[in-house]
């Protein structure tokens, strides 16, 4: 089968952590080539599309909402596209949150006339408290505050920039992240293959590698997996299991654990430690989501 891997032109053949799977479909029979998701490509020509390095994409979402329309039509989407259009926009948090999925006390800013904010601040007291884009990825447009004049001040200029660009949550900020950092357990075809913990560098918030975090292999919680198990849940019955799921998770000072993200687009999966054995549960998910009648017990790890 022909499986387009769909990248980004600062990505353009991938990332070396999804070496493994990229070997692992090879092995499986799939022929691979990596195309950049923004620049003409006939896709009709593939038997499917993965989505993988698109790393842009929130820089142009409208550019973004059309390309998937286009390679749905064309070919099969990896995830489907419907489940990445709810994906999207992180309002999704309050359909996870309203089924029952712990997340963080969020306030959704829609517009620099909306002054309600500060209200909810006082009725959801915090020491500091975190600004994000509802579609947005890698911390862009990004703040942690207190409720100072100094405070007020950034977020104020924050919202002048970010707000034009679309909707803005509020949540109070848990200074955990800054040293026991942000847990991810990752999934294929709903089946648990591993976890990791995202470290950032001291004093900062950012748990990704590109500023400099590292991450370790960790063995998840109870309550992180009822929580990632709860997501499974409400994806399966909404959409069908997906092919691939991260779930990401804050913690706060007195043991809460929040869902922060659920990553069903373009996840870093953290071959480097599920190895290479995730990486063939990714593959064999891939070829039965395509190919749902083949036997995937036959294959062995």
């Amino acid at each position: 089968m022909k499986l387009a891997i769909a990248t980004c032109q600062y990505f353009p053949t991938g990332v070396a952590d999804d070496a493994p799977l990229f070997s692992a479909l090879d092995e499986m029979g799939f022929e691979i080539s990596h195309h950049i998701w923004n620049q003409p490509v006939n896709w009709a020509e593939f038997d499917a599309c993965l989505i993988r390095t698109i790393w842009d994409y929130h820089d142009h979402p409208q550019q973004f909402a059309q390309w998937l329309t286009t390679v749905s039509e064309q070919t099969r989407l990896i995830n489907d596209c419907q489940v990445v259009r709810w994906n999207l926009i992180k309002s999704y948090l309050q359909d996870l949150s309203d089924f029952g999925v712990t997340i963080a006390p969020t306030y959704w800013l829609k517009n620099q006339h909306d002054t309600n904010w500060q209200s909810w601040c006082q009725d959801n007291p915090a020491s500091m408290y975190f600004l994000k884009p509802a579609v947005g990825a890698n911390s862009a447009g990004t703040l942690h505050f207190k409720l100072t004049e100094d405070g007020l001040d950034k977020v104020n200029k924050h919202l002048q920039e970010w707000l034009p660009k679309g909707t803005m949550m509020l949540q109070p900020y848990f200074q955990q992240v800054e040293t026991f950092g942000e847990t991810s357990a990752i999934y294929f075809a709903g089946n648990f293959s591993h976890a990791v913990r995202k470290i950032p560098v001291k004093g900062d918030y950012r748990v990704q590698d590109t500023f400099g975090a590292t991450d370790v292999n960790y063995q998840m919680t109870p309550g992180e997996m009822a929580l990632s198990k709860a997501c499974l849940q409400y994806l399966d019955m909404t959409f069908g299991t997906p092919a691939y799921a991260r779930f990401d998770f804050l913690h706060d000072s007195t043991g809460g654990i929040y869902l922060n993200e659920a990553e069903l687009i373009e996840p870093s999966l953290f071959f480097n430690h599920g190895g290479k054995k995730a990486a063939r549960l990714m593959a064999r998910a891939i070829r039965n989501h395509l190919l749902p009648e083949v036997d995937a017990s036959a294959d062995s790890d």
